[in-house]
């Protein structure tokens, strides 16, 4: 796709479901790759409506992040108390991969253990 689908580094974004691509160690290899291809890491904007692809381009610095809040519950949205302002999020200081801090969700995982 990147040689051959005319897709330019300057002017297009790249947007890809992370945890559909195998996870965030594929997800950093397309990284590299795209790079090796001349593309900034700030033309990429995961797909996927959950803390998991928004902690990656939070944590990745990449140039955003599609979300989609009230899709895929509970795994979708985002964590408790965190508003959106101006349509940005800050992302919680605390570890993990974002769905810690969703009380809903935590409630499934607890019964699954």
């Amino acid at each position: 796709m990147i040689r051959y689908s005319g897709l330019r580094p300057d002017r297009d974004y790249i947007q890809i479901d992370c945890p559909l691509s195998y996870g965030l160690v594929e997800y950093m290899k397309i990284l590299d790759m795209l790079d090796i291809h001349g593309w900034n890491k700030r033309r990429c904007i995961p797909h996927g409506g959950h803390m998991f692809c928004l902690n990656i381009a939070g944590g990745m610095g990449l140039g955003g992040n599609e979300c989609y809040p009230d899709v895929f519950q509970p795994f979708g949205g985002f964590a408790d108390d965190v508003p959106v302002v101006d349509g940005y999020i800050t992302l919680p200081d605390v570890p993990g991969i974002g769905f810690e801090l969703k009380s809903n969700l935590y409630e499934v995982m607890r019964g699954v253990c």
